[in-house]
């Protein structure tokens, strides 16, 4: 992995979160970086030193804070404001693209960053990377019922919101 990927991981875990630990960044880009990880060879998990060297940089450079309990926090991250309650037929829509885009570049072998992806989803909805993450487990949910092999990266659920099944059913019927 190179350092630039792993600082982009990092940023990615914290943006629009309280104060998090060190633990819960690195569940994070683990459960959504995977694959990526594995197909790095890097079996010894060192890219967990590497998360920390670089949060130890960012830290140096300013752009990270660790508070006095160790949770590192991003400068200048906004106390999320948008995003609280059930999520709205636009913020679905994108959430939804996104997702199949995901699926069609893994089902074809295309090369398709699952980072960027998600920073831009982040970015339209002002979720915050925990809801963004139920919302696509929920996803690959109806993904799954319409027979399809969901992203191996966000686990099916089966508490799917209102408004989720008939977006995806729209989205796999186009072509």
């Amino acid at each position: 992995m190179t350092t630039a990927t792993v600082r982009a991981w990092l940023v990615e875990a914290l943006t629009d979160r309280a104060p998090t630990s060190p633990l819960d960044v690195a569940r994070a880009v683990w459960l959504r970086h995977e694959s990526d990880l594995r197909s790095g060879g890097d079996l010894v998990l060192t890219w967990q030193l590497d998360l920390h060297a670089a949060a130890a940089a960012m830290v140096a450079e300013g752009t990270l804070v660790v508070d006095a309990d160790g949770r590192w926090l991003l400068v200048g991250t906004p106390a999320p404001g948008r995003g609280q309650g059930p999520w709205s037929d636009e913020e679905i829509a994108v959430a939804v693209a996104a997702y199949v885009a995901l699926l069609r570049a893994e089902h074809a072998g295309r090369p398709l960053h699952r980072s960027g992806v998600v920073a831009d989803v982040l970015a339209r909805t002002g979720r915050t990377p925990p809801q963004l993450d139920a919302m696509m487990a929920n996803v690959s949910a109806v993904v799954q019922e319409h027979g399809y092999v969901p992203l191996s990266t966000f686990p099916p659920r089966s508490n799917v919101p209102r408004g989720v099944r008939p977006a995806v059913a729209a989205a796999l019927a186009q072509e």
